[in-house]
Order: C-alpha cells, then sequence, then structure tokens
C-alpha cells in the first residue's frame, strides 16, 4: 500500500529540505525542456516562510545542482551573499529595512535585527545580490494575510472518527484580490507510538519518530468552509490531520498566494493516474531571477484533546 502525501506544518524543523528533496529530484529528473539534462542551468533557490507576529525567519540561499550530482543543501549551499528583507507601505515605498547576516551554517541567513517581528496584513520584498552594490540578483514578495481571531469553538474533547469534529469560528483573514485559503495542522503534545491513530500507525517507522509530530491538511477554499450570517467562518478540522490520540496543538492558517501555489505544486508531486514520474505542469515559482518559496501565512491556534472510540 502507498501512503498518501502526508504534508507537514511550514513551521516544521527541516521543512523546506523535505520540500526540496521532492521538488528537486523532480526538477532534475523532469522531462519538461527548461530542465531537460542536456541543458541545465544553474539557478539560485530560495526558502524562507514568514508567519505574521513571529520573528523574520531564517533565508536558505542555494543552487540547483546537475543532474550527474547528489543534491545536498550541503552541497548546494550559496554563501557570502547580501540579503535583505524589505518591508513596504500601501503606496509600495519601503519603511524599513532589514540585513540578513550569514549564520555559522554555509547558506543560511539570520536577520541582524533579531528582536523584528513579521506583521499581519503587510507586503515584504526579498533582495538577494551578490555584492551589495550590485543590482539584485534574485526577488521575490509576498503579502502576509491579514490578521483574524478566534471567536468560539464546540469544545475540547472529540471521539476520533466520532460524529463530531473540531469546528472553530473566527473572523475573515484579508487578503487582496482573491478569496482566502486555509491549511489546517496540528501538532503532537504527547507524542507516544503507542498513541498513534490507526492510519498514521500503519505507516510509522521507528527510526523517524518525529515524523508524524506535526501534520497538515491539504488546502482548504471557499467550498469547503461556511461563512456565518456575521461575517465569520466556522471551518471543520479533517481527522486525517489528526495523527495521535491525546492532547494536540490545532492552527488554522491563511496562506499567501505563494504558499498556496506551492502546496499545489506538492500536490502535483503525489502524481496523478496521466502524470508522468517526475513530471511538473505548470509550476509557479513567483521568484525573480530563481526559483523555491518566499511565501507567509497568519493563524490562529488552540488546544483540544482526541480519544480513541470504546464499545
Amino acid at each position: 500500500m502507498m501512503m498518501p502525501a502526508i504534508r507537514p506544518t511550514f513551521a516544521q524543523t527541516g521543512l523546506a529540505a523535505l520540500f526540496f528533496t521532492v521538488m528537486m529530484s523532480a526538477l532534475l529528473t523532469t522531462g519538461c525542456d527548461p530542465y531537460k539534462q542536456d541543458s541545465f542551468t544553474e539557478q539560485m533557490v530560495i526558502e524562507a516562510f514568514l508567519t505574521a507576529g513571529d520573528p523574520l525567519p531564517e533565508i536558505r540561499l542555494s543552487r540547483t545542482l546537475p543532474f550527474d550530482e547528489f543534491y545536498s543543501f550541503e552541497a548546494a549551499a550559496l554563501s557570502g551573499l547580501d540579503v535583505r528583507v524589505l518591508l513596504t507601505n500601501d503606496a509600495g515605498a519601503v519603511t524599513e529595512t532589514f540585513r540578513y547576516l550569514e549564520s555559522d551554517q554555509r547558506g543560511v541567513y539570520l536577520p541582524e535585527d533579531a528582536g523584528a517581528t513579521v506583521q499581519p496584513g503587510r507586503v515584504y520584498r526579498l533582495e538577494v545580490r551578490e555584492t551589495p552594490d550590485q543590482a539584485p540578483k534574485l526577488r521575490a514578495r509576498t503579502f502576509v494575510p491579514g490578521g483574524f481571531e478566534l471567536l468560539s469553538d464546540n469544545g475540547d474533547t472529540f471521539i476520533y472518527q466520532g460524529p463530531v469534529q473540531y469546528e472553530p469560528t473566527f473572523t475573515i483573514s484579508f487578503y487582496p484580490g482573491r478569496q482566502n485559503y486555509y491549511i489546517a495542522s496540528t501538532l503532537a503534545l504527547q507524542p507516544d507510538p503507542e498513541l498513534l491513530t490507526p492510519f498514521f500507525a500503519g505507516f510509522f517507522e521507528e527510526e523517524n519518530p518525529d515524523q508524524f509530530l506535526r501534520v497538515s491538511s491539504p488546502i482548504i477554499n471557499e467550498a469547503n468552509y461556511e461563512i456565518n450570517d456575521d461575517e465569520t467562518i466556522t471551518l471543520t478540522l479533517p481527522w486525517i490531520s489528526i495523527a495521535y490520540f491525546g492532547p494536540n496543538e490545532v492552527a488554522f492558517y491563511a496562506i499567501d498566494t505563494n504558499l498556496y501555489d506551492y502546496v499545489r505544486t506538492l500536490n502535483l508531486q503525489s502524481g496523478g493516474p496521466n502524470q508522468s514520474p517526475g513530471q511538473i505542469d505548470n509550476v509557479l515559482w513567483n521568484i525573480e531571477g530563481g526559483i523555491g518559496i518566499f511565501g507567509s501565512r497568519t493563524g490562529i491556534s488552540s488546544e483540544i484533546n482526541i480519544v480513541p472510540f470504546i464499545p
């Protein structure tokens, strides 16, 4: 039996490595013309995820490698670059510039101002230069989804696969020019293998005990949630997002267009009946001068308890 694509949340340690294990293996074997082995062109790869209310994140910069070279971040990491994140106002003017410095790990850059936090409802731009006096070699931008507030829910203890699922109600996030897209995620607070739900227990690997510590749902769009008469939203937590019995931290995130497009790209990698191995259709990187992800999200969270059904 093949395991379905279970997507860790964007906060997970090593998430970027997971995404790029999938993406790079596909890029280096794809049948699409831009990535054929005989026409390989090295490209810069960006990995960064902004979360409203959290400190500015690390930024990982690397390069694509030829088909005959094994991909690892350490081998592909780019060092010595000038990295800046720019906060802009509604008119597009830069109001604050955050410089990044390379950490002890090659290719991993950290904000010089460790206390700077990501603001919801604002645009952040990324610029990467080879030297400070040169024009940017890579550019990207993200609109951080507007903030929203948890108003109520329908309880804190639920029977796994029972008739009642966790349903929070919250105010609507704002995103310009389109509907809101959400992702639900859970973090197991007591991740004991003995407490795995039946579905995930069948795929547990002892050598990788944290593989289901965090689990996230597919993208939730307007067809999957209810807009109430008072202009609030009620969402239902899918059971597929629950890996462990016991206490779980549950989060619902509004995601930006870059993450939305990127997760849809990951969905393609799970393969379909008419898709060849390694094939990528209509990849939307939303990066100028490279590939990868410079995305953002805004979320709410609460804690619930999942108990097994006892006949």
